[in-house]
């Protein structure tokens, strides 16, 4: 398993159960998990695929950096979903999960910049494709 893969796949999966979220949102008429079901699109699914996409187009590497930024992205959208889908349902509220949301968000951010540092450490073969 490569970090390339690792995203492609979690992102997918994310994919798909933010559908299944979504279809079931709207058969219910309960939009109340809207917030997490953006969130599991975008942060679970759309940049995980983006990060495969990037890894590949750069030749990033499968080096402790790229396992970091994997990680760290993956950890923290699986913690910001879990937490959303609680705080949008009547298990918690804002007091008991801002904090949590802090952290994975940070972890998600991290993990953005993580990307950056990547992306500008990447060498291309040919400098004018740039």
């Amino acid at each position: 398993m490569t970090p390339i893969r690792l995203h492609l796949m979690l992102g997918l999966a994310w994919l798909v159960a933010g559908m299944l979220l979504g279809e079931h949102m709207g058969r219910t008429g309960d939009h109340g998990q809207m917030p997490t079901h953006a969130h599991i699109m975008l942060v679970g699914g759309v940049l995980p695929v983006l990060w495969a996409l990037v890894y590949r187009t750069f030749a990033l590497g499968q080096g402790l950096l790229a396992w970091i930024q994997t990680g760290a992205h993956h950890i923290g959208a699986l913690i910001m979903i879990v937490a959303l889908y609680l705080n949008f349902g009547p298990m918690a509220g804002d007091e008991s999960l801002g904090p949590v949301l802090g952290v994975s968000s940070v972890l998600v951010i991290a993990a953005t910049v993580l990307m950056l540092l990547l992306a500008l450490r990447a060498r291309t073969s040919d400098p004018a494709s740039d």
